[in-house]
């Protein structure tokens, strides 16, 4: 039987959420670039200007089309709600609900096509120290029970105008005792309506029931003084 020896040293990036390891003086972490070189200058244009990939983002300003491609309307003002290491999965259902009615010997025909609000989830993984996670799951329980409007923000669609239903967090082996591997966000479209009053006179002439006449202003009426009355034993004042 073959004995494969363990590496001393681990092949693993220096990356938030990864945790601390031994490493190799011989082979140190490649430096970040240096202030005033053209690395630099690049990454910093990069970090102000590049649009972000993924994210649970608050409806600061309606995202709009550029070239086709949804985009953030002010990024400046762009600010996600939740902050996570990383994004591990994400799900999107839109579902057509089809109307039938009911014809002769058994049979339906439909007749209507209505969009159902389309539903999606966003699964996150969070490390580092306690602290961190525990301002990672404070986020997701300040927006969980709000009315207030998000969008998701993909790399080909960003999805608007929704609201956090639930969440739901799953810890397995090992890696799960210190690290939140699987936390799932669940949403779900709202549709927002302005409403609208008009005003429909009541035509109850023909009423069966009295009580459900209208009321009708037949003039005023004068009050009358009700004359004093005495009776014994009491002092009028």
């Amino acid at each position: 039987m073959a004995i494969i020896p363990k590496p001393q040293f681990p092949n693993v990036p220096r990356l938030p959420g990864v945790p601390q390891l031994l490493r190799s003086s011989n082979f140190p972490a490649n430096p970040g670039p240096v202030l005033g070189t053209a690395a630099a200058v690049g990454a910093l244009w990069r970090a102000l200007f590049a649009q972000p990939k993924w994210g649970v983002y608050r409806m600061v300003a309606p995202p709009t089309e550029e070239d086709g491609v949804p985009t953030v309307t002010v990024r400046a003002q762009a600010r996600p709600v939740v902050t996570p290491d990383s994004v591990l999965d994400f799900g999107y259902r839109k579902e057509y609900e089809v109307s039938d009615y009911p014809l002769q010997d058994g049979d339906f025909a439909s007749y209507n096509k209505v969009a159902q609000p389309y539903e999606a989830y966003v699964r996150f993984s969070k490390g580092g120290s306690v602290q961190d996670r525990e301002d990672f799951l404070a986020q997701i329980d300040a927006i969980i029970g709000t009315t207030t409007l998000y969008y998701i923000l993909t790399p080909e669609r960003t999805y608007i105008n929704v609201n956090p239903i639930r969440h739901e967090i799953i810890r397995r082996g090992a890696g799960g005792a210190y690290f939140l591997t699987e936390v799932d966000l669940y949403f779900r479209e709202i549709r927002s309506v302005e409403a609208q009053y008009t005003q429909t006179a009541v035509t109850t002439k023909n009423a069966q029931n009295p009580s459900a006449l209208p009321v009708q202003n037949t003039g005023t009426v004068a009050g009358l003084k009700v004359p004093a009355v005495d009776i014994p034993g009491v002092v009028n004042q």
